[in-house]
């Protein structure tokens, strides 16, 4: 069954129950002809959801394809959206994603817990950050309550049940860890952002080992378009073999040889697959242009470890450019093109379709982003942006 939270419509409930058929990518990129007199700002774009025209207010979700134009391209219709003119479309998707996903294996489900969702990473969190008496405190804490409610459910004196209750709700426990508001990401993110972002990630508990055989880096790239927090995605190309159109996150594997560390993964492939940002790398946050590397998103990599059969890391970076007058340059061997969508839409539950046994689905984007990239960015806005939120986001169409 599909559940995304305040889904707008009834259109993704009606794939709970997708046809069986064959599937076709929704888009790829087409190499433009060799004739070189052609105008080329009049030429048809190529099968993309790029646009030439956008309102004002459109203008830092950007695009930039592989055999780029001169002129800046642009998006403006979320998945869904997009998806009005022909349904069909978005069906053989999820069908395909279910197909994909199911041969993949199980996505186990997560309740709120003590400190974290993740049961293994609750209980670590316990273990690292509390002592025995405290523990035992807390244990007899909960012994009590449970007690009192016992006695309350024996009188029949369900008001009271309820009311003692209440603090347990999973929406009143959400709430209280979302009351440090300290990251507003509808607005340019300044050093202090930053900082909050990076302290984050270092709370996080250790999971990367490097006893993997096979290991590879992604960059999660924060960005700004026009002074929007957004992030930056690859299309990969159609003429891969692996994963062709599909969305991902800048990054590859790791070489032995060249990498002496994840990051240096993380930015010698990022490298490759994109020309146009500034790459000089600063340790923090705080240098006024290049790349600051803001640390490791880290979660419980072995429990997606089937869905790969790699080791993937995960290295939060932020580019000190504006990418709004910025003319980046896909590789197009590897990816048929880049595109941004505003940080703010992660948090809008109404973006994410969350099916039993899938990695989230999210639709807000010109694409569907799902699978790894999808786990990834999940884990990164609920784990890293959701605890300090300024606000809650009023507008999907943000």
């Amino acid at each position: 069954s599909v559940a995304s939270g305040s889904l707008r419509n009834n259109r993704i409930r009606n794939f709970e129950r997708p046809r069986v058929g064959s599937l076709q990518p929704l888009s790829s990129s087409v190499t433009p002809p060799d004739d070189h007199t052609m105008d080329v700002k009049k030429a048809p774009l190529p099968s993309s959801k790029a646009k030439r025209h956008v309102d004002p207010d459109q203008e830092h979700k950007r695009i930039w394809l592989a055999h780029s134009l001169e002129e800046p391209l642009f998006w403006s219709e979320d998945v869904v959206q997009g998806s009005e003119s022909n349904p069909h479309d978005l069906s053989r998707l999820l069908e395909r994603i279910e197909t994909q996903e199911l041969e993949g294996g199980r996505m186990r489900a997560k309740q709120y817990g003590v400190l974290h969702e993740d049961p293994a990473v609750d209980m670590r969190l316990l273990t690292e950050n509390y002592t025995v008496s405290s523990l035992a405190s807390a244990l007899r804490d909960r012994e009590e309550a449970l007690q009192h409610c016992a006695q309350l459910a024996a009188e029949n004196d369900t008001d009271a049940l309820k009311d003692y209750l209440r603090m347990f709700h999973p929406d009143i426990i959400l709430s209280r860890r979302n009351q440090k508001r300290q990251l507003d990401v509808t607005k340019p993110l300044n050093a202090t952002s930053l900082e909050t972002i990076r302290k984050a990630l270092m709370r996080m508990p250790r999971r990367v080992v490097q006893a993997h055989s096979r290991r590879a880096g992604v960059v999660i790239p924060i960005v700004h378009v026009d002074g929007v927090p957004s992030l930056l995605l690859e299309k990969r190309s159609p003429r891969l073999r692996a994963h062709p159109d599909e969305v991902c996150l800048p990054g590859g594997m790791v070489c032995n040889v060249a990498d002496g560390t994840i990051v240096e993964t993380c930015l010698r492939e990022f490298k490759e697959e994109i020309e146009g940002l500034d790459f000089d790398y600063h340790q923090t946050g705080g240098g006024s242009h290049g790349v600051s590397v803001l640390g490791v998103l880290r979660c419980n990599w072995g429990q997606i470890h089937h869905l790969v059969g790699v080791a993937v890391t995960p290295v939060v970076c932020y580019f000190n450019q504006d990418l709004a007058d910025v003319d980046l340059k896909p590789n197009p061997d590897e990816v048929a093109e880049l595109f941004t969508i505003p940080l703010v839409s992660l948090l809008d539950q109404g973006q994410w379709v969350y099916k039993e046994d899938h990695a989230p689905i999210f639709i807000g984007g010109p694409y569907i982003i799902w699978g790894l990239t999808g786990f990834i960015l999940e884990r990164f806005w609920k784990d890293v942006l959701l605890p300090f939120q300024h606000a809650e986001p009023h507008d999907r169409r943000q």
